[in-house]
């Protein structure tokens, strides 16, 4: 009987321990693509208003010089939209891009994800288009 129960924990944990390595490894286990049209860009919304970001290297690296696009169809916020950079339940101080309107009626910055101490790659930017509201997309950053 021990045999058993010891053969079910080892198999338990080797399926628990194989799932959380294939999550971690795998880039689209941490995009949600019913909000993406391509790889790099993501569709929310903040309020009622469209949302959609874009990130270019896709997938984004650590450490290096990221460009963010940010489309609001309609916006007619006074103030330019900016993102904050973080992960999702751990104080990272302010990293934040601040955007400006180019010619082409999108916006435009750039940025930097730093390398988590921890080792996590799970990352959060929340574009903030004033007067308007929030939106929260979650990807993941290479090292």
């Amino acid at each position: 009987m021990k045999r058993l129960i010891g053969g079910l924990f080892a198999g338990f944990a080797l399926l628990i321990g194989a799932t959380i390595y294939i999550s971690y490894r795998s880039w689209d286990g941490l995009v949600d693509r019913r909000h993406s049209e391509t790889a790099g860009t993501l569709r929310g919304a903040a309020g009622g208003q469209e949302v959609l970001l874009s990130i270019t290297p896709w997938p984004p690296g650590a450490m290096r010089d990221v460009d963010f696009t940010v489309t609001l169809p309609g916006y007619a916020g006074k103030a330019p939209p900016y993102i904050d950079l973080s992960m999702a339940g751990m104080e990272m101080g302010r990293n934040r891009v601040d955007l400006s309107l180019g010619a082409d009626g999108r916006y435009h910055g750039t940025g930097v994800f730093v390398r988590c101490r921890s080792g996590r790659h799970d990352w959060e930017a929340t574009v903030t288009a004033p007067g308007a509201g929030k939106a929260v997309f979650r990807f993941a950053v290479a090292d």
